[in-house]
């Protein structure tokens, strides 16, 4: 991530968040943190139980963050200098953010706790629509599956679909769709939200289904190759504690010591070379996007 992505981040977590922004250049924001981002981003959970257990009106901390002004630390210095500055309206932590910094890191730990399930409306242009007139906007519920193809080795593959909760439509490039598209949480105006036509227990059975015969036909040469390999394994395993089982026939608890081995041993290889594939959620959404889709 360069400077320019490290900063739109930070301030789409802020917008979601509800902080409030103080101040904004190129190179640094000042803002008040929301409730929300405080608890995800100070490490101050004695204070928020005390909030909590006492229902005071909690103080939320304020940050001066700068982008790009210093480049990364070497080793054995901080990762993120920290200082304070003293205004009339009390401290604000000045700090700086950049990739790889700690402070950048809760952020990313931040949306995967929070946001691994949203909901996000598609900004309409300015100036396009009338604004007398309500435009319709259809749910989608959009899915990034990781798929692992593991065995003695290990591929990853990622799969960002999306179904249209009115027609059951499925877009295979959905996310894609997404990243020319503005998004928002909170409801544009004047528009209105068409009824669904499937749930979305029956919209997320749809998509793995389809994902299942897609995964299907993919090339499975690789597994063969594995198993291949595990057969060869066994075989070198076998090899190695027969003869010591031939010379122990005479000692049972020997042999039972080396037959207990070997079966350890010859789980372990089915475990590393059995080919397998595994499938699961990185995150979802519900997605409102303009027309009826």
């Amino acid at each position: 991530m360069n400077v320019r992505q490290v900063q739109k981040f930070v301030l789409a977590y802020l917008e979601a968040t509800g902080s409030q922004l103080i101040e904004k250049s190129p190179n640094h924001i000042t803002v008040k943190l929301s409730p929300e981002a405080d608890r995800a981003l100070t490490g101050r959970p004695f204070y928020w139980s005390f909030i909590d257990n006492t229902g005071t009106v909690p103080e939320t901390m304020t940050y001066s963050w700068m982008f790009g002004k210093s480049p990364p630390p070497q080793a054995g210095v901080p990762a993120t200098p920290l200082t304070s500055l003293l205004t009339p309206s009390g401290r604000v932590s000045r700090e700086e953010i950049y990739f790889g910094s700690r402070r950048l890191n809760q952020f990313f730990d931040a949306v995967r706790q929070t946001g691994r399930c949203v909901t996000l409306f598609e900004e309409p242009p300015r100036g396009v629509r009338d604004p007398l007139r309500s435009a319709p906007y259809t749910a989608w519920l959009g899915v990034n599956f990781k798929v692992g193809y593991e065995c003695d080795m290990k591929r990853e593959e990622l799969y960002g679909w999306g179904i249209s909760l009115a027609t059951g439509i499925i877009d295979e490039k959905f996310f894609e769709r997404l990243d020319q598209a503005k998004l928002s949480p909170r409801l544009p105006p004047n528009i209105h939200l068409l009824k669904n036509g499937i749930s979305l227990r029956k919209a997320m059975s749809q998509l793995e289904h389809a994902l299942e015969r897609k995964l299907k036909t993919s090339d499975f040469a690789w597994a063969e190759e594995a198993e291949e390999r595990r057969r060869e394994e066994r075989k070198r395993i076998k090899g190695y504690y027969g003869p010591q089982l031939e010379r122990a026939s005479d000692d049972p608890d020997q042999s039972a010591a080396l037959q207990a081995r070997m079966r350890q041993r010859l789980e372990e290889i089915d475990w590393q070379y059995r080919p397998r594939v595994g499938v699961s959620v990185v995150n979802c959404g519900i997605f409102h996007l303009p027309g009826l889709q």
